[in-house]
């Protein structure tokens, strides 16, 4: 999975629009979804909001596993 993916199914897990996602770390809506669709790399400040506002949890960690095992709708 790459950073564009975990962005992703970070904020789907949190039940978030781009639009909150990007208010609650501190960017725009469109830097949200340039970075989802690959159009533009995270920068390490987004990196760090990141982890920092969502540190993984075994929840979390279960979510992406089911994502990756196919379990779960991943919003694509």
């Amino acid at each position: 999975m790459d950073f564009s993916e975990y962005v992703r199914h970070t904020r789907l897990f949190y039940g978030l629009t781009q639009k909150e996602f990007a208010e609650k770390l501190g960017y725009k809506q469109t830097t949200i979804s340039d970075v989802e669709n690959k159009r533009k790399n995270a920068s390490d400040r987004l990196r760090a909001a990141l982890i920092r506002n969502y540190p993984k949890s075994p929840e979390f960690e279960r979510f992406l596993y089911e994502i990756k095992q196919g379990g779960v709708n991943n919003g694509s």
